[in-house]
């Protein structure tokens, strides 16, 4: 079995399974002429009004508009929504504020405003914050009751972040999988478009796990559940440090994603962390897939260009793989690096799966999902997940990794990892859910 502790393993099947996005524009029309009917009603005279119904709902059903055919129409109509909410986030700056955290007790100020969200208006502040689309809406919000829950989630979260933070290795992933998973229910009602209550998730976790070969299986025909729900989270994919920010489109990542089941091993996500990027080199003796990313600004044609350097000068990704990330965008080289060019006005448009360090530098990941981008929350939710079934599952597999008596690099990678995951994970949280992006800073 522990053999395939490293497997970079990628196996993806077309087979689909009740995705909940139709983008047949069935809803949109219905939408668009709802619209237009509510134009004319409000141009009516009272008299008139009397004429068509007496009220709205009415006067829909007499033009053809009615609640049943709405509801049959349900995965056209979230796909409607995921686009107004994108539209409405790339229509307007990304409202977290930058905030640099003293190098010298970062943990602990992290921690400090982990704890602050824990607040029954302040959670009803970043539900509004948080989604974009919401805002037009004279009743947009969650009451106080549902707010409280999610509140109760996030501190679950926390306490069992902590239990995993101080307790022994043998048992940290199972603590930190379902410290994620708590707050994975609260990230999901602030920021996917078509969840508005904790009752309306799916029970399950949305991923398998299969002991043989230790893979995950995520998309397809996999049940819906936590996983999914949370990769809809990020309607758009945010990309940003302290000098750079924008926002792409993942509307087109995320219809895929339901119409292909994606096998993977643990390796495969392993070699796409950055902040053990020379531990998984040294592990296995291969490169990964995380390269250094440098953006700066220009101009060509008197419009503002953001200019994407990939590599290290040494190492740099499959040219095929920036092609697809930047697709229809010039790719050149200079000095050992990609550089690739984008107008400012595009930068929705590219594909790129890009992860920020907790320092604030930019990493491109070769990603093997393409077209499918996944927010680098979810690829920690898949390692977490299938770490802790290997605890649980197989105490004597798991115990010979952590105390080095199989396979020296085996215990290197797993140890690194779950080191880096403890340290990243309040700060992609605080990211995810708050509304500061966090980054640690010299002193």
């Amino acid at each position: 079995m522990l053999d395939n502790l490293l497997s970079r393993l990628i196996d993806i099947t077309e087979t689909e399974n009740n995705s909940p996005f139709s983008n047949d524009g069935a809803y949109e029309a219905i939408a668009h002429k709802k619209q237009e009917l509510v134009e004319k009603w409000k141009k009516f005279d009272k008299e008139e009004k009397i004429q068509n119904g007496g009220d709205l709902k009415k006067y829909f059903k007499n033009q053809g508009l009615n609640e049943a055919q709405d509801s049959a129409l349900n995965s056209s109509k979230n796909f409607y929504l995921l686009k107004k909410e994108i539209n409405a986030r790339l229509a307007t700056d990304d409202p977290s504020r930058l905030l640099p955290i003293n190098d010298l007790h970062f943990e602990q100020a992290i921690l400090e405003l982990v704890e602050n969200m824990e607040n029954t208006e302040h959670v009803r502040e970043l539900y509004k914050i948080r989604k974009r689309a919401v805002g037009e809406s004279k009743n947009s919000g969650i009451n106080a009751s549902e707010a409280s829950r999610i509140k109760n989630c996030m501190r679950q979260g926390r306490e069992l972040y902590l239990a995993g933070k101080s307790g022994s290795l043998m048992v940290k992933p199972l603590n930190f999988f379902y410290s994620l998973t708590a707050y994975a229910y609260a990230l999901i009602i602030l920021n996917n478009p078509i969840r508005t209550s904790l009752d309306s998730l799916p029970g399950s976790h949305g991923l398998n796990y299969i002991p043989d070969g230790m893979k995950s299986q995520v998309g397809g025909d996999m049940p819906q559940g936590t996983f999914s729900d949370l990769l809809c989270a990020f309607p758009t994919l945010s990309v940003r440090n302290a000098e750079f920010s924008i926002q792409q489109d993942a509307s087109y990542s995320l219809l895929e994603f339901f119409k292909r089941r994606h096998t993977i091993g643990i390796g495969t996500l392993l070699s796409m962390i950055p902040e053990i990027r020379e531990y998984y080199r040294i592990a296995t003796g291969e490169i990964g897939r995380t390269h250094p990313l440098s953006v700066s600004m220009g101009k060509s044609d008197r419009s503002i260009v953001w200019e994407f350097q990939i590599g290290d000068g040494e190492r740099r990704p499959d040219l095929s793989d920036i092609e697809s990330s930047f697709k229809d965008f010039p790719v050149s080289e200079r000095f050992g690096k990609y550089i690739v060019s984008v107008p400012a006005s595009d930068t929705f448009k590219i594909s790129a799966c890009i992860s920020c360090d907790a320092r604030g530098n930019l990493w491109y990941i070769e990603n093997p999902f393409y077209p499918v981008v996944f927010p680098e929350i979810c690829i920690h939710f898949i390692l977490a997940s299938a770490l802790s079934n290997l605890m649980r599952y197989s105490p004597d597999h798991w115990g010979s990794v952590l105390l080095n008596e199989t396979n020296t690099d085996q215990s290197l990678i797993t140890r690194k990892y779950l080191s880096a995951f403890e340290n990243k994970f309040p700060i992609l949280i605080l990211r995810s859910i708050s509304k500061y992006f966090p980054y640690v800073a010299e002193s």
